[in-house]
């Protein structure tokens, strides 16, 4: 007898190139099985799952889950669990400085499955433009210590998975430290042995700098921003490093956050195509309100920008499984797997979507939450974050 069986919903698991009505059998926190619909099947617990989609428990590649300390942090749980997202990366809120209270007051006591990136400046994401002082982390560089950093690093490695730099003019001393925190942040990266994450919205460096700095693995977040050093030339052609460092292996983040999703760029590169190999949503603290809300909000501005539904499934699940060195425990519902589900609904209707730059589009169909479970426990899901009214 398995202790919950998922009947009748399709499976989507592209990790294993599943797309089909199947059962979904779980036993002691775990995928024990998956099962043809019409084998009879006996369960301590059953859940119906006719006409919704059946998914490895979403993984949100970028969110900012630090709260109280950065003015960034949301609640993981209440954000992203209830939300459908059973994993998620934070993407370098705490630096080495911190780390050690991240780990004690967010990875350890989370229900959500939380992996970082280590910051390069010890300080972390401690205050916003909001702040006073906006004490940006590349404004001092003496904090971007590279030792300090690494030995962060060894000391939390089960949960580190790269080292995070942003490269901003405004939280750098006017762009004046930039090219430092770069370098130092790639020096931290070979020593630790890890993927560099980068940046680039914003920055007073040209792209080509940033992406020449990137090695295979290493990925470049905000891809579809329309700021200084965005991805595409001023007649929103792809710049021609962009293509050559993907072939090379460098991966591209969406990052959507409160700055960093323009309906324009995206669709042109798309339209070149240039797609994203993960698609984070950047939740945090300023834009939990509109205009990202969570990450199927993301995930539903994609089926709108007409990608496939098992391709959506794929860039935030496998994918980032792979990359975090997870794939046989999650992003996957193949026996054995840790029993992360995320159930969902493709809802038709007209929903409004709005990028960063505050330009709306109405979407067709949207997808929804049903359901959610971390390792074989079902969680509760809560209702979409209100819009802001501000």
């Amino acid at each position: 007898m398995y202790d919950f069986v998922l009947t009748n919903g399709t499976v989507i698991d592209p990790a294993v190139g599943l797309n089909a009505r199947r059962n979904v059998a779980l036993q002691g926190g775990r995928v024990a099985a998956i099962l043809d619909p019409t084998v009879p099947v006996v369960a301590r617990q059953m859940l119906d799952c006719t006409g919704l989609l059946v998914v490895p428990g979403l993984i949100d590649f970028h969110v900012h889950v630090f709260p109280g300390v950065s003015n960034f942090g949301v609640d993981p749980d209440e954000t992203c669990l209830a939300r459908g997202a059973t994993t998620v990366l934070d993407f370098g809120t705490a630096g080495g400085l911190i780390f050690d209270g991240f780990r004690r007051f967010v990875i350890d006591t989370a229900k959500t499955r939380v992996k970082a990136l280590m910051l390069i400046a010890g300080q972390g994401l401690i205050s916003s433009n909001d702040t006073k002082p906006a004490l940006g982390e590349l404004w001092d560089i003496a904090y971007s210590d590279v030792e300090g950093c690494v030995q962060a690093v060894e000391k939390h490695r089960d949960c580190v998975a790269g080292i995070k730099v942003r490269c901003m003019a405004d939280i750098s001393n006017d762009g004046k430290n930039e090219a430092e925190g770069l370098r130092r942040a790639r020096l931290a990266a070979d020593a630790t042995k890890l993927p560099l994450v980068v940046h680039p919205a914003n920055s007073s460096l040209r792209i080509e700098h940033l992406f020449e700095t990137l090695r295979s693995g290493d990925v470049m977040t905000h891809c579809f921003h329309d700021k200084n050093c965005k991805l595409v030339d001023d007649r929103t052609q792809v710049c021609s490093i962009v293509r050559e460092k993907q072939r090379e292996g460098v991966l591209l983040d969406v990052g959507h956050g409160s700055g960093s999703f323009a309906w324009r760029v995206a669709r042109a590169m798309l339209d070149q195509g240039v797609v994203p190999d993960f698609l984070g949503s950047d939740l945090h603290t300023y834009n939990v309100h509109g205009p990202v809300f969570d990450l199927v909000t993301t995930l539903s501005k994609f089926l709108h920008l007409g990608m496939s539904v098992p391709e959506i499934i794929r860039r935030s699940t496998a994918t980032c499984a792979a990359w975090l060195g997870m794939a046989d425990e999650i992003g996957t519902l193949k026996p054995g797997a840790c029993a992360d589900i995320t159930v969902l609904d493709i809802v038709d209707g007209e929903i409004p979507l709005t990028d960063s730059e505050g330009v709306t589009e109405i979407g067709r169909r949207s997808f929804e939450v049903r359901h959610c479970f971390r390792a074989g426990r079902r969680v509760g899901v809560l209702p979409k974050p209100r819009a802001s009214e501000i």
